[in-house]
């Protein structure tokens, strides 16, 4: 019986872990940033970071995934 009760202890822990960390990953996402920001982010490739530099306003600021998506966008539109 003292072994069940240790791999449940683990368990709950590993739990414990999981939920903090997809809590600090749910900030981090929400998280607001400036258009001078992501161009020292590591996540982006030098491409993206340049991409983000002309699409994005200086005013405004903007979550991870809305940078993501301003760079899918730029990449879909048709060359004019």
């Amino acid at each position: 019986m003292k072994g069940i009760g240790g791999a449940l202890a683990m368990f709950t822990k590993k739990e414990t872990n999981r939920e903090k960390h997809e809590e600090t990953e749910q900030q981090h996402n929400d998280a607001q940033y400036k258009k001078e920001q992501f161009a020292d982010a590591r996540q982006f490739s030098r491409l993206e970071k340049d991409i983000l530099a002309a699409v994005l306003s200086e005013e405004k600021t903007y979550t991870v995934l809305e940078a993501q998506q301003q760079i899918q966008q730029f990449m879909n539109e048709e060359a004019q």
